[in-house]
């Protein structure tokens, strides 16, 4: 079993050889229907794999078979669209199970056996360099970053993997450390008497929720979209309304934006901002609402403090929705 991260590909070789024959247990059973020439494609030796989500048959695939009876298939990108993770205030785990059952048949159509593998699906990515199938370490700690900056008086959370799942660690708003994931985490708090902090919780790229504070200064602004026409006003006699527009909007729409700064921070947390701009999913706390927004910052320099001596982040967000209803 592996825990999948499913916005990279993650490959896996079935096989009734050695290195296959011991299979994951499960519930699903083989399917022994008869596939012959008419249902099938001409192959010397194939398998049928059924890949299972939630024990739900998603797909099956048909796939030729290797002198060793094995196949290859990248199973994420067929995964990840039955896992959408939602956040509305609270933390909770959010990962697929996932069943392929690969059943093996030889050139005449003879069931020769099935290998069964279980799997738990992560909304995250591996970057290039952690090489191909990139998985989540058991009992690991689920962010980059070891430093928190967190509010004076409020609690929070760390996640860790914990068997296929994630468990979301809390702490209160006292706490100046935690140990999660068997790292230790500092907490520090930040008192700040003139600005309304920001939350921004995002999907890092582990699959986990994640929290990152804006302190600073916020700017809130609007940006409006419209077609306009212009309309013939004269009358049948020749004359026309001078109140009346002869110019006319339609369509009138507006986006808000939001941008927000750090403070001062350290570089110790330059990965989790990364991840901030790579996420596909992003939620600001802005008093007791939880606004859905998309990042429009696209390019970030990283920030060290030899270069830089105090660092400070600015990222620009626009909220993910029209400000007029236009919902149907």
């Amino acid at each position: 079993m592996a825990e999948i991260l499913l916005r990279s590909p993650y490959y896996e070789y079935l096989t009734l050889g050695a290195s296959g024959a011991t299979a994951d247990s499960t519930s699903i059973k083989a399917d022994t229907t008869a596939y012959t020439a008419d249902n099938r494609f001409d192959y010397s030796s194939y398998a049928i794999i059924k890949i299972y989500t939630v024990g739900v048959l998603r797909y099956t695939i048909t796939k030729d078979a290797d002198e060793d009876y094995g196949v290859l298939i990248e199973i994420s990108e067929l995964c990840r669209d039955y896992l959408d993770i939602t956040y509305a205030g609270t933390y909770t785990s959010q990962t697929l199970d996932i069943t392929l059952v690969a059943d093996f048949y030889d050139e005449n159509d003879v069931l020769l056996g099935t290998v069964t593998k279980l799997h738990n699906g992560f909304d995250g990515y591996g970057e290039f360099m952690d090489g191909a199938s990139p998985v989540v370490t058991p009992t690991s700690l689920l962010q980059s970053n070891t430093i928190m900056y967190i509010p004076e008086g409020v609690s929070g959370v760390v996640a860790e993997e914990d068997e296929g799942g994630i468990n979301y660690d809390t702490f209160d708003g006292n706490a100046i450390g935690v140990n999660t994931g068997g790292q230790s985490i500092t907490i520090v708090r930040v008192c700040e008497p003139k600005y309304t902090p920001i939350k921004v919780t995002f999907v890092n790229k582990f699959g986990a929720l994640q929290d990152l504070y804006f302190f600073k200064k916020s700017i809130e602004s609007i940006s409006t979209q419209k077609e306009s026409y212009k309309r013939s006003l004269v009358t049948s006699t020749g004359t026309y309304n001078i109140n009346t527009h002869a110019k006319r909007n339609l369509n009138v729409q507006g986006t808000n934006s939001l941008t927000m700064n750090t403070g001062f921070v350290s570089e110790n947390l330059n990965p989790a901002f990364e991840q901030l701009l790579l996420s596909e999913q992003v939620w600001a706390t802005i008093g007791s609402d939880v606004i859905p927004v998309d990042i429009t910052t696209n390019q970030l320099t990283y920030k060290t403090s030899v270069n830089d001596k105090l660092i400070n982040y600015t990222i620009s967000v626009d909220f993910a929705f029209n400000v007029i209803n236009d919902l149907r």
